[in-house]
């Protein structure tokens, strides 16, 4: 008897193995600098993803929403946020470079931002989820009718004459640019998880005078029906709606530390 007790309050005793979420990937190589070039506009802004890293000039608004996928519209800044911290010492954003010694994909690429953004910018952040009314962008009944992209090449997003072209882009970004122009946020329901290549053309209506955001925007809004002939092509559509929607809340960032 005196031995099972003894036996037991041993074992109460010795810990317990707890299991370590796996070490976030970080890159072997990386460089984050104010941007001293021209100007920047929205032909300047760079994204290019390699097989071992990034190359990218960007807001630090763009950095995280790439590190995270996160449309911009659903990162919440601390009020005291200055300037200088979102878009460096020049106003033009922040050249990254960063690189690995081996073949990564871009999931473990935003993984590495990750580290890089806690590392370089002492970024802390957390996740909140709140049901608000969005446009729901679904595949139509007619089925999808994007362009695969062939290779896992550089994403480019450029306007042209038949409106912005994008390349090799997640439908994140369209659910990004259809945001800025209706008045309540656009979730990405379609499923669809690859890389396209798609032209999107503004309604001229909505290209110079889009309309404000609302908590409770109309539900007669004429505003998602003027992409309803934009969106035919590429076999989707917007369906109003509400929807829990994840946001990322910045906690602490602070200007990035040498390289």
């Amino acid at each position: 008897m005196g031995f099972r007790i003894v036996a037991a309050v041993f074992a109460l005793a010795v810990p317990v193995a707890q299991s370590q979420p796996p070490a976030r990937p970080a890159f072997d190589v990386a460089s984050v600098k104010d941007h001293e070039g021209p100007k920047q506009g929205p032909r300047d802004i760079k994204w290019s993803y390699s097989p071992k890293g990034v190359n990218l000039t960007q807001s630090l608004l763009g950095i995280i929403g790439e590190a995270y996928r996160f449309q911009g519209g659903r990162i919440v800044w601390p009020r005291s946020l200055s300037n200088q911290i979102l878009y460096g010492s020049f106003g033009d954003g922040y050249d990254v470079v960063a690189n690995t010694d081996h073949v990564v994909t871009r999931v473990q690429i935003r993984l590495m931002l990750q580290s890089l953004l806690e590392d370089r910018f002492q970024l802390k952040v957390h996740r909140e989820s709140k049901t608000v009314a969005v446009y729901r962008l679904v595949v139509a009944k007619s089925g999808a009718k994007l362009l695969e992209a062939e290779s896992d090449g550089d994403l480019m997003m450029s306007r042209g004459a038949d409106g912005m072209v994008f390349r090799n882009a997640e439908l994140i970004r369209l659910t990004g640019l259809i945001s800025s122009y209706v008045d309540r946020m656009v979730v990405d329901e379609t499923g669809l998880t690859g890389l396209y290549n798609f032209t999107v053309k503004i309604p001229e209506d909505l290209l110079h005078n889009p309309p404000p955001k609302s908590d409770a925007p109309s539900p007669d809004s004429p505003s998602a029906a003027l992409f309803a002939d934009v969106l035919k092509p590429l076999g989707l559509q917007l369906v109003a709606g509400t929807a829990p929607v994840e946001y990322l809340v910045v906690d602490h960032v602070e200007r990035p530390s040498g390289n």
